[in-house]
């Protein structure tokens, strides 16, 4: 066991949510399927659906800005910015290039993306906080973390109830105001398997459920053992345990696994359950599955409704991303809520959703397709979602176009780079 005198982790921390959603009832309708199969099989609502303006780039700046704004955050005191996701836009550009450009961060600044499915959060979080350690007592610098997902399945398939979207931004710093990770030693399970994919030739994900679920399991309980025995710590010192949630009923499956394997009273099981780990969920139930940003949009509901209740609690937290690499690790909420009430910005971002019937749905999402092909940036026809800020335009001379819909303050800061991509 190794242990580390600066204490790093999450100092701020703020959530975008797409403007439009589908309700699971409506999506059963269509699909001619009980809505049980949907509501209590997976445990989902709704789930959102980005607009055609809306991509991976434009969710994350609108969580990353609102993340800077919220928190009175300077741009200069950016040092790293790291993007986690699985739903890239290039093959080799990452999506913190664009994200750098907008958000006119300094040039000094180290951008980067992280990619294993799910668990591409998480690495971008574990990366950030050693680049905060490393650095310890030399340099005050910040590391903005950003995971942003869309997922996408094809229609009437098996995982098509799973869909949703979601940004998660965070400051990863030695100031760790809203969760001050432990430093115990790493509990990391990694298998090659092939439960989710999404070859270069497709648009949508691939997945062997069931493959899916077992490796899942396996990676939770491998690392579960391994972080108990690297910590010391067991089942009665968590007082909240999440778990990567590609739907909702997963973290249950989860929640379980170990229940079971601490040999715990059965019968208090959903006792425990409620109020360990669903009181984080209904975020996730209203989403859908935000791949790399799932397990931090359960954190990130869990303090939004917690206020004070949860100052001091340790979060036990499980990150899993197929292919496979899983993660256990654990956290320390701050002792002031004042950190995060009224900064995070989940239940505001449901309040202004809109429901979609099933034909618009159908059609966003192929107006989506359409505007990833080259040559289908034409001007003023991809109008902005109501209050979006940065609209994805298309693509034109094979280069992704994104136009500014608000002027923002620190427009006049933006970097050449930046401006270079923007849409007149």
């Amino acid at each position: 066991m190794h242990h580390i005198d600066t204490t790093v982790g999450i100092e701020a921390i703020a959530v975008h949510i797409p403007r439009y959603y589908l309700d699971l009832r409506t999506l059963a309708k269509a699909n001619a399927v009980d809505p049980a199969k949907y509501l209590k099989g997976l445990g989902g609502r709704r789930f959102a659906v980005a607009a055609p303006s809306e991509d991976p780039v434009t969710l994350a700046f609108d969580a990353a800005q609102s993340l800077m704004e919220r928190y009175s955050l300077d741009p200069s005191d950016i040092g790293l910015l790291v993007v986690g996701t699985e739903s890239g836009v290039d093959g080799a550009k990452p999506i913190a290039s664009y994200l750098h450009g907008l958000l006119g961060l300094p040039a000094d600044c180290r951008t980067f993306d992280t990619k294993h499915a799910c668990y591409s959060g998480t690495a971008a979080i574990r990366m950030a906080s050693d680049w905060c350690l490393a650095r310890s007592g030399r340099n005050k610098r910040k590391a903005l973390v950003v995971a942003t997902d869309i997922a996408r399945y094809s229609v009437g398939a098996a995982g098509e109830p799973t869909q949703g979207a979601s940004a998660v931004a965070m400051i990863v710093s030695d100031e760790p105001r809203c969760l001050a990770f432990e430093p115990f030693q790493d509990a990391v399970y990694s298998e090659e398997v092939m439960d989710f994919w999404r070859p270069h030739y497709r648009s949508t994900a691939m997945v062997d459920g069931k493959t899916s679920i077992n490796a899942y399991l396996k990676g939770l309980r491998h690392t579960w053992e391994y972080y108990k025995s690297g910590s010391g710590l067991d089942w009665d010192d968590f007082e909240y345990m999440l778990f990567h949630v590609p739907f909702p009923k997963m973290a249950y499956k989860g929640f379980k696994s170990l229940y079971e394997m601490t040999k715990l009273d059965q019968d208090k099981l959903d006792e425990e359950f409620d109020s360990r780990t669903a009181c984080a969920l209904w975020a996730n139930r209203e989403l859908g599955n935000c791949y790399s940003a799932s397990l931090y949009l359960s954190l990130a509901a869990l303090l939004e409704r917690g206020d004070q209740s949860v100052t001091g609690a340790r979060v036990g937290m499980y990150s899993y991303g197929s292919g496979s690499c899983s993660e256990y690790f654990s956290g320390r909420i701050g002792p002031d809520a004042s950190a995060w009430k009224d900064r995070i910005g989940i239940a505001p971002g449901l309040m202004r959703r809109e429901e979609l019937s099933y034909d618009r749905y159908l059609s966003m999402r192929a107006a989506c397709e359409d505007l990833s092909l080259e040559g289908s940036c034409v001007e003023h026809d991809t109008p902005p979602v109501p209050g979006q800020r940065i609209s994805f335009q298309g693509i034109k001379d094979h280069q992704r176009v994104y136009s500014r819909v608000l002027a923002l303050r620190s427009v006049a800061s933006r970097s050449h780079s930046a401006r270079a991509h923007m849409g007149k």
